[in-house]
């Protein structure tokens, strides 16, 4: 069984924006624009962390022995697993620095994205052709 690293980022893609929004939509009415502003941006931005770690990490299993250590050397993390912390840190700064949202709204956007990314790995977890339960 392979697995369709593709196919899970448009699925969580989708369920990132539905979450996203509709979280956003609700607690936007209930707790003000800056709210709603927060979750949409923070969604975004967990969605991105996950796409970097996972193409980084994609790159070490398709191509391990690039990524081994010489004998006699210390391993090393590839550049695009080093480099995806500074990018979200720098990001997230950008946001809470700049934009009007509010920082809880940042953290459960994040949080939405990590959500999304467990149900789109669950909707295919199952094998072809079992039955449903």
């Amino acid at each position: 069984m392979t697995l369709d690293i593709d196919g899970l980022f448009r699925r969580m893609a989708r369920w990132t924006a539905v979450l996203g929004l509709g979280w956003a939509a609700a607690l936007g009415l209930w707790l003000g624009w800056e709210m709603a502003l927060g979750i949409t941006v923070g969604a975004a931005l967990g969605y991105a962390n996950l796409w970097f770690a996972a193409r980084a990490l994609r790159g070490i299993v398709e191509r391990p022995h690039e990524h081994r250590p010489a004998p006699g050397s210390k391993w090393a993390l590839p550049a695009g697993l080093l480099l995806k912390w500074p990018l979200i840190l720098l990001a997230l700064w950008g946001i809470l620095w700049y934009l009007p949202a509010r920082p809880e709204g940042v953290a459960l956007g994040v949080a939405i994205a990590l959500a999304a990314a467990s149900l789109a790995a669950l909707s295919r977890s199952k094998p072809s052709g079992s039955a449903p339960s």
